[in-house]
């Protein structure tokens, strides 16, 4: 069974950081997952909350109740840092994608649109910022990295990727969904994954991962179920 590691080392201080996926690399895992959104000038950053305050510092503390919609060189200019990590800073893509790369390590990239006006844009620069990597880095994305979104606009500028669609629990409407996008994988939280919906996904041949399982017990009845991967926040399961 697959096991990624939860926005990096598991939520918590050095989550969506790149010292946070050194952790996770070190602890022995082949996959991480992490979160990206999009600054105000269109840089993907890797940043899981609407609010800056709650993962990220600031030295304007009005930044702690706002969206992070700001320019990018904005926040670096504020000494923007991980909340409880000092001189940690949060990545950008590019960045994030240098260290899997470097590291042999696959990713699973989880878009976080702010808005609906702006999922269409994250999935776009997410894209763009690929596109603009070297040949050989664009291949390993594309044979080793999922994409997954609650948002699924933000998946439809990178179709031809595998696609994940994001839910809590599956919805009746969930196939025509996965359908239009093409979408391998179905990503559900632990409490939707009961048997009923596990089948009703595999009938269709997609992939089923869960999120966010950190005991072994249950991390055993999901791998009997056929599900092929589990986000943990542990960094031993």
């Amino acid at each position: 069974m697959e096991l990624w590691a939860h926005r990096g080392s598991g939520k918590g201080e050095l989550e969506n950081t790149l010292k946070g996926f050194e952790i996770a690399r070190i602890a022995g895992f082949k996959a991480v997952e992490f979160d990206v959104m999009l600054t105000a000038d269109g840089i993907p950053m890797i940043h899981h909350d609407w609010v800056m305050g709650r993962c990220a510092r600031s030295v304007d503390p009005a930044m702690a109740a706002t969206d992070p919609l700001t320019r990018f060189d904005s926040l670096r200019a504020r000494d923007l840092r991980h909340y409880s990590v000092k001189g940690e800073p949060i990545p950008s893509l590019v960045q994030t994608i240098e260290f899997c790369v470097n590291h042999g390590m696959r990713a699973n990239v989880e878009l976080k649109a702010t808005h609906p006006a702006n999922a269409i844009a994250l999935g776009k620069a997410v894209r763009a910022a690929i596109e603009n990597l070297p040949h050989d880095q664009q291949r390993l994305i594309g044979q080793h990295w999922v994409f997954s979104s609650f948002y699924h606009a933000s998946l439809l500028p990178l179709q031809g990727y595998d696609l994940a669609l994001l839910y809590e629990q599956l919805p009746d409407n969930w196939a025509l969904h996965a359908d239009a996008l093409h979408a391998s994988a179905i990503h559900l939280h632990w409490s939707g994954a009961e048997p009923t919906a596990l089948r009703r996904i595999h009938t269709t041949g997609r992939v089923v991962r869960v999120y966010t399982v950190n005991g072994a017990e249950q991390a055993k009845t999901l791998q009997a179920l056929g599900v092929k991967g589990l986000f943990t926040d542990r960094m031993t399961l």
